[in-house]
C-alpha cells in the first residue's frame, strides 16, 4: 500500500514539473503538419531547339516590300546499273517577298542657299534582304509524286523513303525570290517608291516640295546569294530557265535567265 501511494505522489510531482514547464515554455511541441490540399505545382520548360542564338544591330531603313510567285519543279531520278528505274518529281507554287533597305547612313540630305534641298541616295546602299517563301500559304500547292516504282519501293521497311524533295524546294524558291535577276527586276519597280518615300519624308519636316530633288546616285550591288547544293535533284522555275517578270500592273521588263 505504501509503495503505491509512493508511486501516486511520484507520478503527481512529474505530471505538476510538466504543466508548469509547458507554462514557462521550457518544453514546446508542435502541431503534426496536415498536407496543404489547395498547393499547385508549377512547371516550366522550353525545349532546347526554342533558342535565341544571336542578335545584332540593324541599320537598314526598309522602304518597299517586293511580292514574288515562283512555280518550282523538281526531280530526281534514281539508278541502278546505269538505268532510271524511278523518278521522284515535286511541283509548287511558291508565294514569298523581299525588303527593299537602305543603310540608314545612306541618303545625304543639302540644305542650299536659295532655299532649295537636294536628296541624294547613295545606289549602292539600298540592298535587297530577308528574302523568304511563305511557307503557310505555299503549302497547299506542294505536290509530290513517286510513280509507281517509288511507291512499291516505299512499302519495304528498310527503304528510306524521305525524298528531301520538299524543303529543298522551299530553298530552291527564296534563292531564286533574292537571286540578282529578280532583284534587278524588283529594282525597276521600286527605284520609284524609295524617291518617293524619301521626299515624303523630307516633306514632312516641313521642306517645300517645289524645292526639293530627290535622286539614287549609282545602282544596287545586285549579288546572289549563297548556292544551294542540289545533290542529285533538279530544280527549275517551271518548265525553263528562272527569268523574272514584274507583274503588268506594275511595269519593268525581264532580265537575263539564270540557270
Amino acid at each position: 500500500m505504501n509503495r503505491t501511494i509512493e508511486a501516486l505522489v511520484l507520478a503527481g510531482f512529474v505530471a505538476l514539473l510538466g504543466a508548469m514547464a509547458l507554462v514557462t515554455g521550457v518544453i514546446s511541441f508542435s502541431a503534426p503538419s496536415l498536407p496543404d490540399f489547395t498547393s499547385v505545382d508549377v512547371g516550366l520548360s522550353l525545349p532546347s531547339e526554342a533558342r535565341i542564338v544571336a542578335v545584332e544591330p540593324v541599320s537598314l531603313d526598309c522602304r518597299a516590300r517586293v511580292h514574288a510567285e515562283v512555280p518550282v519543279e523538281g526531280t530526281r531520278e534514281h539508278e541502278a546499273f546505269g538505268v532510271v528505274y524511278r523518278t521522284d518529281r515535286i511541283s509548287m507554287h511558291a508565294y514569298g517577298d523581299v525588303d527593299t533597305c537602305v543603310d540608314g547612313a545612306g541618303a545625304e540630305i543639302t540644305h542650299n542657299r536659295d532655299g532649295t534641298t537636294d536628296v541624294v541616295i547613295d545606289g549602292r546602299s539600298i540592298v535587297f534582304v530577308r528574302p523568304r517563301v511563305d511557307a503557310v500559304r505555299t503549302a497547299g500547292s506542294v505536290d509530290v509524286d513517286k510513280d509507281v516504282v517509288g511507291k512499291l519501293v516505299d512499302a519495304f521497311p528498310w527503304v528510306d523513303d524521305n525524298l528531301g524533295l520538299t524543303p529543298l524546294a522551299y530553298a530552291y524558291a527564296q534563292n531564286v525570290i533574292g537571286s540578282s535577276q529578280c532583284m534587278r527586276t524588283a529594282y525597276e519597280v521600286t527605284e520609284d517608291i524609295l524617291v518617293d518615300a524619301y521626299r515624303q519624308q523630307v516633306i514632312d519636316q516641313g521642306i517645300d516640295a517645289d524645292r526639293l530633288s530627290v535622286t539614287i546616285d549609282g545602282q544596287p550591288d545586285f549579288a546572289d546569294p549563297a548556292p544551294l547544293d542540289m545533290g542529285d535533284i533538279e530544280m527549275s522555275v517551271g518548265a525553263g530557265e528562272v527569268v523574272c517578270l514584274a507583274h503588268d500592273d506594275l511595269g519593268g521588263s525581264g532580265t537575263s535567265p539564270q540557270r
